[in-house]
């Protein structure tokens, strides 16, 4: 296992090669695939190195929980074989930090009561993100309990260094509400519901953000 130092050299360089791949597509510049490789090396990197640890240091499960989603976005803002191949590296990413997040299941993180009414409000009736996912629309009632439970959460998580793996996958499930948005407008033809899915990813957003 790496030391703090070269551990921190490490994050330093998934920090400025995700930089650098958002910044060329925020730009028009286009998928930077050198900057994309070296996200890739890092996060392979990370997920041999903290396969047996419950929490990552924050500055990692940043990245984790805004890339795919970015990078999600950015592709349909391009077209052609740019908009496929940012979407294609999109799709590999998610799965390199889904299995950075491997091996600490939901229910050993549910036995600390900080996060025990978050995961009750997101499974009740059906689990609030499938519900999403599957096109039954947005709870309402459901989304406020879950705001309210988060929030008890983030006035404490703001000042911790690292984040349990469990919590970051539930972080990534709420930035990822804004990728409803266009399923719900596009697909499921919705668009009061895609309003209210992207306003609740606002609140959730300016709550993450702190």
């Amino acid at each position: 296992m790496a030391d703090n130092i070269e551990i921190n050299k490490l994050i330093a360089v998934l920090e400025q090669s995700e930089l650098n791949l958002l910044v060329d597509l925020r730009t028009g510049d286009g998928f930077n695939e050198k900057a994309y490789e070296k996200v890739v090396e890092m996060l392979t990197l990370f997920e041999k190195e903290w396969k047996e640890v419950s929490s990552i240091p924050k500055e990692v499960a940043t990245i984790m929980v805004e890339l795919y989603g970015e990078l999600y976005n950015f592709s349909l803002n391009y077209s052609g074989e740019e908009s496929e191949r940012i979407l294609k590296a999109a799709k590999n990413i998610k799965r390199l930090i889904e299995e950075c997040l491997e091996g600490i299941e939901e229910a050993q993180l549910e036995k600390n009561q900080l996060f025990t009414k978050l995961f009750a409000y997101i499974n009740e009736d059906g689990h609030f993100f499938e519900k999403l996912r599957s096109g039954k629309g947005f709870d309402d009632q459901q989304f406020e309990k879950i705001y309210e439970a988060l929030e008890s959460i983030m006035d404490e998580v703001h000042s911790w260094e690292t984040l349990p793996k469990a919590f970051i996958t539930i972080l990534i499930n709420f930035y990822e509400m804004d990728l409803f948005v266009y399923t719900y407008q596009e697909e499921f033809h919705q668009e009061e519901e895609a309003d209210k899915i992207y306003d609740a990813y606002e609140r959730v957003f300016e709550l993450i953000a702190g």
